[in-house]
Formats: structure tokens, C-alpha cells, sequence
């Protein structure tokens, strides 16, 4: 701030104070002593007017003191204008410094801020990640408590299927053994027919050479042995139809064997299927589990970050913030 004008008392308590010390007032001195204030004309107008009154009339003591009690008011005010001049000084130069701190301050906001929004944003991006990942998540376990159910109903079936397979290998067999017990009693039956028959024929053919020797004289017991012999090729013509029909009954029973190996050969096709179904499900399911497992791994991840994110948001809430300008 500029000094104001000087007077006549400021020129004379430094004119003064000047011959106080032993000193020579010139202009020059005088305006040292006022500060470097005020216009050499003007320094020297009030010095003539000081030395012209003093040559002319010698000051009371009233007018001394007077004159004594101005020039140290005079003193007192410029000293008072050099402090308030030095202290409006440091205080622009202080304001100049906070204005500058302050201007910093408000940018260091402003990019907080701009971080804060941005932390913000990538903040809400995540929790909507995690939404999804949880998401995600619950459909896995759906997903896989159904496979779990659908491995358990196929491990069921499997054994379902393997109690009918065996079901089906017993009673095959029992058709086996039941067969080859029926070829080995028809066999023996046959046998034993077999051999009766030769036997009878033996014996039919030793008593024909007997009744050839004997024709001229047993005609008539030759007649009887003829009916007799009549009655057992019907006999033998009966065990011939009996013969076929257990030939007929035997292919029968070939048959069902030939259909029950097939049944047999289509539920092991079907075991085979059901087992490659089985095995896929297994696989699919513990792809499944991998992919459950990197789910929670990065739901873990993300919480992490959404932990250090949330301490970071609290302690810029934190930083104090710059005062107003006073």
C-alpha cells in the first residue's frame, strides 16, 4: 500500500532527530529518515520553513514540547504505516502462498474426486460382477445337484439293470442246464429204447429161424408170433411219434435259447450305452466342479479387490479437507 503525503511536524521530529544524533539534516538524511518517502522539494520547503522559524523566533516551551509530542506522534505514525506496510506485505504474500496451496489443494480434490468416480463406477462394475458370478454360482449347484441326482438314478439303473442281467444269466442257465438235462435223459431214454428195440429184434429174429425150422409144424403159433409182432411195430410207430414231438419240443427250446442270448446280447448293449452315458456324466460333471472351483476363486479374487477398493474409498473420506479463504 503507498504511503500517504508528509507534513511539516513528520519533517521536523526527522530534523530533529537527525541534530539529536549529531547529524547534518539535509535533504537527502531527511528522507532517509522518513523512509525514502516524500519529494526532495518538498523535504526542503518545510526545512526552510523550519530554519527561518527558528532564526526568527526561539520556540517556547510549550511549543517545544508541543512540537516534541507532534514530531513523536508523526515518528509513531510512520512507524505504524512501516509495520502495517511490512505486515500487509507478508500477509499478500501469505495469502499469495495459501492462494497457491489452496489452488493445489482444490486440484488434488478435483482428481480425488475424478479417482473416487472412477473407483466408484469400477466399484458398482464389480458387484455386478460378483451378482453374476453368485449367480452363476447358484446355477452350478443346481446344476449339479441334478447331475448328482442323475448319476444316482443312473448308478440305480445300472444296478437295476445288472440284478436283471443276472436274472437273466440265471434263468439262462437254468434253460441250459435244463436242456442239456433233458438231451442227456432223451439220449439215455432213446438208449435204452434203442437197445430194448435190438434186443426185441434178436429175439424176433431167433424165434424166426426157430419158426422156419420149425414152419410145417407151428403154423399157427407162427401166426401168433406175426400179431405179436404186428403190435410192436405199432409200438414202435407210437415211440417214433413220440420221438418227433420231443424233437419238435427240443428245437422249441433251442429257439428260446437263441432269443434269450439275443435279449442277452441287446441289455449288454444296453449296459454299454448306459455305461458310455454314465461315463460322459461323470466327466461332464467334473467339469462342471472345475468350473465351479475357478468360479469361487475368482468370486474370492473380486471380493478381495472390493475389500481394498472399499478401505481406499475410506481413507480419502478421510483426508481433511482445505479451509475457505477468510
Amino acid at each position: 500500500m503507498a504511503r500517504g503525503g508528509i507534513n511539516k511536524a513528520v519533517v521536523q521530529i526527522a530534523r530533529e532527530a537527525l541534530l539529536a544524533r549529531g547529524q547534518h539534516p539535509s535533504i537527502d538524511a531527511v528522507r532517509v529518515e522518513l523512509g525514502n518517502t516524500g519529494s526532495k522539494s518538498t523535504i526542503q520547503r518545510y526545512l526552510k520553513e523550519l530554519g527561518a522559524r527558528e532564526q526568527a523566533q526561539p520556540p517556547t516551551p510549550d511549543e517545544e514540547l508541543h512540537s516534541f509530542v507532534a514530531g513523536l506522534s508523526a515518528r509513531l505514525t510512520v512507524l505504524a504505516e512501516q509495520a502495517v506496510a511490512e505486515d500487509r506485505q507478508r500477509l499478500q504474500r501469505d495469502r499469495s502462498a495459501y492462494e497457491q496451496q489452496r489452488l493445489q489443494h482444490q486440484a488434488q480434490i478435483d482428481q480425488l474426486q475424478g479417482a473416487y468416480a472412477g473407483l466408484d463406477r469400477e466399484l458398482q462394475a464389480l458387484r455386478e460382477h460378483e451378482r453374476t458370478l453368485q449367480e452363476q454360482l447358484r446355477q452350478a449347484d443346481g446344476e449339479c445337484q441334478r447331475l448328482g441326482q442323475l448319476e444316482h438314478d443312473l448308478d440305480q439303473l445300472l444296478v437295476e439293470r445288472a440284478a436283471h442281467i443276472q436274472s437273466l444269466e440265471d434263468k439262462h442257465r437254468q434253460a441250459r442246464e435244463a436242456l442239456k438235462h433233458f438231451r442227456q435223459q432223451h439220449l439215455s431214454q432213446r438208449e435204452q429204447e434203442t437197445q430194448r428195440h435190438d434186443a426185441q429184434v434178436q429175439q424176433l429174429q431167433h424165434e424166426l429161424r426157430g419158426l422156419r425150422i420149425s414152419l410145417s409144424d407151428k403154423q399157427d403159433e407162427l401166426a401168433h408170433l406175426f400179431q405179436d409182432n404186428e403190435g410192436l411195430v405199432g409200438e414202435l410207430r407210437n415211440q417214433g411219434q413220440q420221438d418227433r414231438q420231443r424233437e419238435r419240443a427240443l428245437q422249441q427250446l433251442l429257439q428260446q435259447n437263441q432269443e434269450a442270448e439275443v435279449r442277452e446280447q441287446s441289455v449288454q448293449t444296453r449296459v454299454q450305452a448306459l455305461t458310455a452315458e454314465h461315463a460322459g456324466l461323470r466327466e461332464r460333471v467334473k467339469r462342471q466342479v472345475l468350473t465351479e472351483r475357478q468360479n469361487r476363486r475368482e468370486l474370492r479374487f473380486q471380493r478381495q479387490q472390493i475389500a481394498r477398493l472399499e478401505e481406499l474409498l475410506s481413507r480419502w473420506a478421510t483426508l481433511p479437507s482445505p479451509t475457505g479463504d477468510s
